[in-house]
């Protein structure tokens, strides 16, 4: 928490400073951009299982580094839904009865994200400018679901148990932090108006879950990434 107050702390002196420089080359405008997210795990027998297609939006702010608008500071603010499904399985053994808990579960989570990347961009090509973008992102957990299956057999005895929409904030880390890459173009359609199209990847720092917050494992790892189609307008 206290590397996140720094860093928002910074994008807010960089800000100032920023606009300070040229008040008339700043942009805001809107996003909308399908995903698809990921769960990757750093820990043995938790594994990921697949992806989930999800969705954010939300406001588009830049501000310009220097003159030539070729160099820019972007943030704004977005309302992120990402997720992914997950199989984990363990055994246990008492009084020579092995126990063996087999599990899928697909989480579904909603974050406030806050990206602090530097856009590079080139000068008009026709009605054209490519762009490459690197930075971070800041992101606190607002909703945390899941659906989940578990098969637990112990001995020759199997047992099933599942749920579904399962609210698992408790066990969500509240901040999540990431590398943000990305690149793509943007058309001038009239004036400030343009529309962006782009692909941007999230790898993230941060496990999603808090510690031992996994049933069965001892400080699991697990990371909630995902690949973005940008799509955009500015006025």
């Amino acid at each position: 928490m206290r590397k996140a107050i720094a860093l928002l702390s910074a994008a807010v002196l960089a800000v100032n400073t920023l606009n300070a420089q040229d008040n008339e080359g700043v942009r805001f405008g809107i996003k909308l951009a399908p995903n698809m997210g990921w769960v990757r795990s750093d820990t043995k027998n938790l594994d990921g299982d697949g992806s989930l297609i999800g969705y954010s939006f939300g406001l588009l702010t830049e501000f310009p580094i220097g003159q030539t608008g070729n160099y820019r500071f972007a943030t704004g603010v977005f309302l992120n839904n990402i997720g992914g499904k997950l199989k984990s399985e363990f055994s246990t053994t008492a009084n020579s009865i092995t126990t063996k808990t087999v599990t899928s579960s697909t989480t579904n989570l909603r974050y406030v994200e806050v990206p602090l990347t530097i856009k590079m961009m080139t000068n008009e090509i026709g009605l054209m400018r490519y762009y490459g973008q690197l930075g971070v992102s800041a992101a606190f957990n607002i909703r945390a679901k899941q659906d989940y299956e578990s098969t637990i057999t112990v001995g020759s005895s199997t047992t099933t148990a599942s749920d579904t929409k399962v609210d698992v904030m408790d066990n969500t880390n509240m901040f999540k932090m990431g590398l943000v890459v990305g690149g793509g173009l943007e058309y001038n359609v009239s004036g400030n108006t343009s529309l962006l199209v782009g692909l941007t990847y999230n790898n993230a720092f941060t496990t999603v879950n808090e510690k031992d917050a996994v049933a069965g494992f001892d400080s699991a790892k697990l990371y909630a990434d995902y690949l973005e189609l940008t799509l955009g307008v500015f006025f």
